[in-house]
């Protein structure tokens, strides 16, 4: 379902692409080594650790800024874990700006800024936890994104049609469970697995110094349960399990 509505989005957006003005390619890409002092509780997880990623981004805006595409790839090369070691889009998507209203679709990260360090309302895009143990890099998430304008503040609904699982170490990944993760068998709440719709609106303001918001999320959770099990080879492992929730905060 993820490929497929990835492979829409590309061919809505390549018309729109080919008749604008020309954009801005920019990125970042970094080496990154991880030593650490003692030895792996488990003698499948590797030692010190070297690792390569590469994050360019083109953007381009036409119509006087009444329309923009963002592209943003991602891809990280680990030495020795290929849990790892993915690709993964994190932009690609189509605004279109009106005087009281904007829409988004395609592939895109929104952040849901609260003043915690664990941010529980922040549930639009899966954690990426294979690049940031701390749960703040998110996957890219399809949708479709529309904004209404007002004096009494800004509304953004969402449709998710496509759901994300979250990333874990592999096997030979230092800093994974004791019990490894088994993403390939990944289980769901509800029948249609990662094919379910999510839906999810927010409204935020400002009045003075003060930014409000409130938000309902209806879909599968970004945050799994596990449940212990077996690899092929007769392994422990912990299955993720995906409930279906509502969440209002």
């Amino acid at each position: 379902m993820i490929k497929r509505t990835l492979l829409y989005i590309v061919l809505l957006t390549l018309p729109v692409i080919t008749t604008a003005d020309d954009g801005a390619w920019s990125g970042n890409i970094s080496l990154e080594w991880r030593g650490f002092l003692h030895e792996p509780l488990d003698d499948e997880q590797h030692g010190n650790n070297a690792a390569l990623s590469f994050q360019p981004e083109y953007y381009r805006e036409w119509n006087n800024g009444q329309q923009a595409f963002r592209f943003t790839p991602f891809i990280r090369i680990d030495g020795n874990d290929k849990e790892r070691s993915h690709v993964d889009l994190r932009e690609l998507s189509w605004t279109y700006v009106s005087d009281d209203w904007e829409l988004l679709a395609g592939v895109s990260k929104v952040y849901w800024g609260v003043a915690e360090s664990l941010h529980l309302v922040d549930i639009i895009n899966q954690t990426d936890l294979v690049e940031s143990p701390d749960g703040e890099e998110k996957l890219g998430q399809p949708m479709f994104k529309l904004t209404l304008v007002n004096d009494w503040g800004d509304l953004d609904l969402f449709i998710l049609p496509s759901f994300r699982e979250r990333t874990f170490p592999g096997r030979r990944g230092r800093l994974r469970t004791p019990v490894p993760v088994s993403t390939s068998d990944a289980d769901y709440a509800s029948s249609s697995g990662r094919d379910h719709i999510d839906v999810a609106a927010r409204w935020r303001h400002s009045i003075g110094d003060w930014d409000i918001g409130l938000s309902h999320f209806s879909g599968t959770s970004r945050q799994p349960v596990f449940r212990p099990g077996t690899d092929s080879s007769g392994r422990e492992v912990l299955i993720p399990v995906y409930d279906t929730i509502d969440q209002t905060g």
